[in-house]
């Protein structure tokens, strides 16, 4: 019985491959470039990976070094690679000491890359292409540029990340993300329909700079609570309330310890999802102290307070939210309501003039609230 447990196990895994090399070798079709050449040239040097548990992207650099997430290696000891002329090869992870969601590679086969200079850049673009690797067409893409990008202070907060509304893609993390001229502005760690975060240049030279076998023990054990975070946030995943205390332990267990900023967001929202509103407020708040201008934590936050009716400080998190994206439905109409509760007839006028450009069609409900709000 054991021995007919590992073989399907091994037949699951080899399956698994075969499929991921079947689509790999698929030859890709021709993905229009619109953007400047020095952007499109960073086709290149992405490349497409592939773990156990999930597919994204990397960035080759260098002889055979590979960046990508660390999310996305948890703690495997190697990954598979597709890149650009549609070699299959394996690489295995290099360990820094750098608290950020980044991780190296070195190829096995420590192929050359094309020439395409590293040109980290520190400018403060507002137009950023994400480079990424395209799970659904098996070919490198330059997805469409954004219109802003907000650059953290590093200084004050090093765990910080640019946000920014460039396009991105499920299978996108670990692509880079560069500028109109075609300078590496960061890695491209998360984004959803409204933002993308991208972790800056200057943490992937610190994360280069401290590149050494001896951090293995360290980087391997955290590795292994992202690995049992994510698990535990996709078991959980379609569960509404009621959720069972192992999967909370768990989740509490491996999330906060996993020192990743997007799975601790994850895990407050799972927890304000279960009105566990305690546990929402802390997971959240850690976030928040390790970047204060993530809109999708600003956002969690706002509904946390919300649900839970606590009014001040929903409004507090809102004032702060609506200056990253006014043009929020759900952020306008919290904001109405919370100005109401507080008896902030500033805030309130303030939100009713963003809906009125951003959301008109509720204007006349928001009106009608409003004036009973602050009716004597």
């Amino acid at each position: 019985m054991k021995n007919a447990v590992c073989w399907n196990s091994v037949q699951k895994h080899l399956s698994g491959l075969v499929v991921f090399i079947s689509l790999f070798l698929v030859i890709e079709g021709a993905i229009a470039c619109e953007a400047p050449p020095e952007v499109c040239e960073w086709k290149k040097k992405i490349v497409g990976l592939k773990t156990n548990n999930m597919v994204a992207s990397g960035i080759l650099l260098d002889e055979g070094l590979i960046i990508t997430n660390r999310h996305v290696v948890e703690d495997h000891q190697s990954v598979l690679v597709r890149d650009y002329d549609g070699n299959i090869d394996s690489a295995g992870i290099i360990p820094h000491n750098i608290q950020v969601d980044l991780a190296i590679l070195a190829r096995n086969s420590k192929k050359i890359v094309p020439d395409v200079a590293r040109g980290f850049s520190d400018a403060r673009s507002q137009t950023l292409y994400v480079v990424a690797f395209d799970q659904g067409r098996n070919a490198s893409r330059v997805y469409e540029p954004s219109n802003f990008a907000h650059y953290p202070n590093l200084k004050k907060y090093p765990l910080a990340r640019i946000h920014s509304d460039a396009k991105a893609l499920p299978g996108n993390s670990g692509g880079a993300v560069v500028d109109q001229h075609g300078a590496l502005v960061g890695i491209l760690a998360s984004g959803d329909r409204r933002f993308s975060e991208i972790i800056p240049s200057a943490k992937l030279e610190e994360a280069l700079a401290s590149m050494d076998t001896k951090h293995s023990n360290k980087f391997f054990e955290t590795g292994g609570f992202i690995r049992r975070c994510a698990d535990a946030l996709y078991a959980s995943a379609q569960i509404i309330k009621n959720p069972p205390t192992p999967i909370v332990n768990k989740i509490e267990r491996n999330c906060y310890n996993s020192n990743n900023r997007q799975l601790i967001d994850q895990a407050g929202q799972a927890f304000g999802r279960w009105w566990m509103f305690g546990l929402s407020e802390k997971y959240l708040k850690k976030s928040e102290s390790m970047d204060p201008f993530s809109p999708n934590t600003l956002m969690s936050l706002a509904v946390t307070y919300h649900l839970s009716r606590n009014s001040e400080q929903s409004v507090k998190i809102l004032k702060r939210y609506l200056e990253l994206d006014p043009k929020n439905h759900q952020a306008l109409r919290m904001g109405i309501q919370g100005a109401g509760a507080v008896g902030d007839k500033v805030f309130a006028d303030k939100v009713l003039k963003l809906m009125k450009k951003h959301n008109p069609s509720a204007v006349p409900l928001a009106e009608s609230f409003i004036e009973n709000a602050f009716t004597d």
